[in-house]
């Protein structure tokens, strides 16, 4: 590979990295206090077929809007190299297939995320990030992931009740020869070897010759995408369903750290499957362990509440928030609070209950709430009403 390849194969993967799912982590990194402006950009993706054209029409909108709103205040003058870096951190193509995009940008900060969510069509340039948006979408708790995974093709999608979708590839290996590179060329070619002396193919499956160097390989492999994944998801605890042959299920099921997969899996090749099959395979399993997780958190609830360990009251709640104190937050889905919430001491006013934002002084306080409890390493899930287990539209579990 020649120098100029070689610096623009570094460049497509540098830019492949920013299309990753976005966890808390990556919420934590946004709400950091940090010189303005900060400019939030979010952009639907219509499903259907990748339209490169369409892509770059529609991301020059939005950064001309944001452009707009810059050249309205005074104070953000000469702020047009961030819309620059903005641009340039986004791929040609988005690859079709719905859900979004979110760009942030402010000074020597750029950010873009590829979600599998449907997100507004929204441009805002303030003194920081705006993030509600992401925190809703954190906080829903029928997300799984689906691991495809044979020799020939790894992929990530997200899964939901409705739809299932495949994800920009990101750090993952697109298949076995791309994770072990020379390795994988030199146990091919022990294969063939063996193939020529009576073996009939050159696949990681029976007895004979290389045996051992191909179990040994494809338990590398496994690893490394193992590994991939891991840096993909970070702290998310959303279930993971693997689809893959059925003999290489108790393999990967041996070496894998990702403490969500799910017990059972698909257990075919899914390469060549339409999305609609795909989610038809994989949500019923999907379902059952998102389900079970919401079980769980109740139950725990249960505990924590008649141990002492339990808190429902907002005020209280709060204060236990900014300290650190709440390991996990259920919020009721679609309940509105607004008000204002101090993120020094904890302390809240309400001013109103339902309803529209009142203004610019107020904020929705269980999604204010939300984030305190998240930028502490807290796990937060919205709860439908008829499951919600207190009448405040809050429960929190202490640590």
């Amino acid at each position: 590979m020649g120098k100029r390849a070689a610096i623009q194969a570094k460049a497509d993967a540098d830019v492949a990295k920013v299309w990753e799912p976005f966890g808390e982590r990556k919420l934590s990194e946004l709400l950091i206090e940090r010189p303005g402006p900060a400019i939030s950009i979010f952009i639907p993706v219509p499903e259907g077929a990748p339209h490169a054209d369409r892509d770059r029409l529609t991301l020059r909108a939005a950064i001309d809007e944001a452009r707009r709103l810059l050249e309205s205040d005074p104070s953000y003058d000469g702020s047009g190299e961030i819309l620059e870096a903005i641009a340039a951190s986004v791929p040609e193509s988005w690859n079709g297939g719905g859900g979004g995009v979110v760009l942030f940008g402010a000074p020597e900060f750029v950010r873009a995320y590829r979600l599998p969510a449907e997100v507004p069509p929204l441009v805002v340039v303030g003194s920081s990030f705006h993030t509600r948006p992401l925190l809703r979408y954190l906080q829903e708790p029928s997300r799984f992931w689906i691991l495809e995974l044979s020799q020939g093709s790894v992929r990530l999608w997200a899964g939901d009740g409705a739809r299932a979708r495949v994800l920009d590839q990101g750090v993952l290996p697109v298949d076995m020869a791309s994770a072990l590179g020379y390795e994988y060329a030199r146990d091919s070619e022990i294969v063939h070897r063996g193939a020529g002396r009576g073996r009939s193919n050159g696949t990681f499956s029976g007895h004979g010759v290389g045996d051992d160097d191909r179990d040994a390989s494809l338990e590398k492999f496994f690893r490394i995408v193992d590994a991939s994944v891991r840096e993909t998801l970070g702290s998310r605890k959303d279930p993971i369903v693997l689809a893959a042959v059925k003999e290489h299920h108790p393999l990967f099921h041996s070496i894998t750290q990702l403490e969500t997969l799910t017990q059972h899996g698909i257990e075919a090749s899914i390469h060549g499957w339409n999305p609609d099959r795909v989610h038809s395979a994989a949500w019923p399993l999907g379902r059952e362990a998102v389900e079970q997780r919401l079980d769980d958190l109740l139950a725990l609830w249960e505990t924590a509440y008649h141990q002492g360990k339990g808190e429902m009251d907002l005020a209280n709640l709060s204060r236990m928030a900014v300290a650190g104190r709440v390991r996990y937050l259920l919020t009721e889905r679609d309940r509105r609070l607004w008000g204002v919430l101090d993120r020094n001491v904890g302390t809240v006013e309400v001013s109103q209950v339902g309803g529209d934002d009142p203004g610019p002084h107020a904020v929705e306080l269980l999604d204010e709430l939300s984030e305190v409890v998240l930028l502490h390493g807290g796990e937060v899930r919205a709860v439908s009403p008829e499951r919600m287990p207190t009448e405040t539209g809050v429960a929190g579990i202490l640590r």
